[in-house]
């Protein structure tokens, strides 16, 4: 699973770095970054949604 979640990151890195945008599967396409709080846990989470 860390596979993941090293890509999101990098995905999550290069949007807030570049003022929205990203490159390579996701260029050009509509991306944001999705907040949520764990129910259980109250932790959050960052996810990019394309």
């Amino acid at each position: 699973m860390t596979d993941v979640n090293d890509f999101n990151q990098q995905i999550i890195d290069e949007f807030r770095a570049n003022a929205g945008k990203v490159g390579g599967p996701f260029e050009g396409a509509p991306l944001l970054l999705l907040h949520t709080t764990g129910a259980k846990s109250g932790k959050e989470h960052v996810n990019p949604v394309a």
